[in-house]
């Protein structure tokens, strides 16, 4: 199963991901690859960048297209996280 995963940040970055769930993978619109690893309510990320991703509710194990919930991350940032697709 494929996800894209929209990241929007309040100080008005937007960024989209693509998350592989058979390999662990994923990739960022502008370019940044790895693997992620997921553990209840937070995605925490290896590769290019290594961070971790805490969302204020837990991603349902068969989400659907417009799942969205708040989220912060490790770096200081915070922002909502939207699901546009799922594949």
């Amino acid at each position: 199963m494929k996800l894209v995963v929209k990241f929007a940040a309040t100080d008005g970055k937007v960024t989209t991901a693509t998350f592989d769930r058979a390999s662990g993978s994923v990739e960022s619109d502008d370019g940044r690859k790895g693997t992620y690893a997921r553990e209840g309510n937070v995605l925490k990320f290896f590769g290019d960048q290594n961070f971790s991703v805490t969302m204020q509710t837990e991603v349902p194990a068969n989400p659907s297209a417009g799942f969205t919930t708040p989220y912060t991350t490790s770096m200081g940032t915070a922002g909502t996280l939207t699901i546009v697709s799922v594949g």
